[in-house]
């Protein structure tokens, strides 16, 4: 069984189709860019193409057959709203055609994931740029996610209120380390803007939870629809 994984958050569409947690085409369409790089362990370079023409590349690289995806991934962001929505229509529209549930994952849980990772499992604060000044946080802290929206100077504070130690990853890293009100934390610069997608393959058995079947299918994350992971 093939699974498919779908990530938007980035500003830029990764498709990743992996068997038994193991990554086998990992495919990115560069935003403004004009390629798309398929890549394994030896590297490959294609021209660049829709999610739709990505995903009959990656499959034919694979030498495997639509009909043998079994499981579909998808991130629900937080991040551009338009691409996130791309991403995810796709996701439901396959997932439709296939006769299979979407399971959802936030871009905030990758990164904490990653990260935490990679940093001794500490926690993890993710922040992504939005409207007007605004921004999404969130805090993924052994397993767990919360995610506020508002300015990081009021809602980073609010999350890591009971944390003394924690890793920053995202576009806000440089002002949360020198926020005023954390100067008493010890804040660790991941040098991370955003997770990696191929954790959604990795790590597959994590989202089968978050499960969603026709006609309730996925939706994004966005300050109106905000899901609070408790």
């Amino acid at each position: 069984m093939l699974t498919l994984a779908i990530s938007t958050s980035s500003g830029q569409f990764a498709l990743v189709i992996g068997e038994c947690q193991d990554v086998i085409a990992n495919e990115v369409k560069q935003s403004g860019a004009s390629n798309i790089i398929l890549f394994d362990s030896s590297g490959h370079l294609e021209h660049e193409k829709e999610l739709d023409d990505m995903l009959t590349e990656g499959l034919k690289y694979c030498q495997r057959e639509i009909f043998e995806i079994g499981r579909i991934i998808v991130d629900i962001g937080p991040g551009g709203t338009s691409r996130v929505r791309t991403g995810i229509a796709f996701a439901n529209g396959l997932a439709f055609s296939l006769g299979l549930p979407v399971c959802t994952v936030s871009s905030m849980e990758l990164a904490g994931i990653d990260a935490g990772s990679k940093f001794g499992g500490l926690p993890v604060i993710n922040s992504i740029k939005s409207i007007r000044g605004n921004a999404y946080a969130g805090l993924y802290n052994q397993g767990d996610l919360s995610i506020n929206y508002g300015t990081v100077e009021e809602i980073v504070p609010q999350l890591v209120k009971d944390i003394d130690q924690f890793v920053a990853v995202g576009f806000h890293r440089e002002i949360i380390i020198h926020l005023p009100a954390l100067q008493d934390k010890v804040i660790i610069d991941s040098s991370m803007a955003f997770g990696n997608a191929g954790i959604m393959i990795e790590k597959s058995d994590l989202f089968t939870r978050n499960k969603h079947d026709f006609p309730a299918y996925a939706q994004p994350i966005t300050e109106k629809t905000l899901i609070h992971h408790e």
